[in-house]
């Protein structure tokens, strides 16, 4: 099955090809808002890089958030599109379990990926990701990094874990407290999922709940309103 991805959750965009002998071909490209301008450009390439036409797809995967509104709404435009003319199965994957699996660490570990949100919040969650397996131990959660970060606490316990992500940096202090750990430098630099970690999530999402509806697939903006946060968070200003 040779599959081609799309993300373009964050200001980097990445398009990849993932052939059936476990090849990679991808283009990764850094737009302010913009990414409709590059992305047609940056498939091209990335199917000529892999001698693939697009006739020869067998599956279009794209990440639906969270994310930035425009560019999350570019990515799935695309897909779509490409699904649709093509006649392919489409699946959409979460940005957050994508970026999880580009967190470097032992096999059957918890993955924390941290996204930057707006006006100083995060997007966060916690995976196990095993060999043949990824179970979602926190939903995918939007809010102040302090109470956010408690909250997957809170769902954790005490288990071991590893954070990453580009929203980490800012929060390091934040993340220390709530989690008793020290951030890997190099897992603070991912500001965007590597390109086997994009494939390895479309791939795994298709072969555990087959492809999306084409018509009902939305990005997940994971807005405040939908964020599962403790009830002070959702209405703070609410008589406790």
């Amino acid at each position: 099955m040779t599959t081609l991805c799309i993300d373009t959750a964050t200001e980097f965009g990445t398009v990849v090809v993932a052939r059936d002998d476990g090849t990679l071909s991808s283009a990764r490209w850094r737009s302010q808002a913009r990414h409709g301008e590059n992305i047609f450009g940056h498939i091209e390439s990335a199917l000529a890089d892999a001698s693939v036409e697009r006739e020869s797809l067998s599956l279009i995967g794209v990440d639906i958030g969270p994310g930035r509104f425009t560019s999350l709404r570019v990515g799935l435009g695309t897909a779509k599109g490409l699904a649709f003319g093509l006649g392919l199965p489409i699946v959409g994957v979460s940005s957050l379990a994508v970026l999880a699996r580009a967190i470097e660490c032992d096999v059957d570990c918890v993955r924390v990926p941290v996204m930057t949100g707006y006006r100083g919040d995060v997007f966060a969650a916690a995976y196990l990701i095993g060999d043949a397996m990824v179970d979602e131990l926190a939903a995918p959660i939007f809010g102040p990094p302090s109470l956010v970060f408690d909250e997957i606490r809170e769902r954790l316990g005490d288990r071991p874990l590893y954070v990453g992500g580009e929203g980490v940096r800012p929060h390091a202090d934040l993340i220390r407290a709530a989690f008793g750990v020290e951030p890997d430098e190099a897992q603070m630099d991912l500001h965007a999922p590597t390109p086997s970690a994009i494939a390895a999530e479309v791939r795994y999402r298709f072969r555990i709940d087959g492809p999306s509806d084409l018509d009902s697939l939305e990005p997940n903006y994971l807005r405040p309103s939908d964020a599962r946060l403790p009830e002070r968070t959702q209405n703070p200003g609410a008589a406790s």
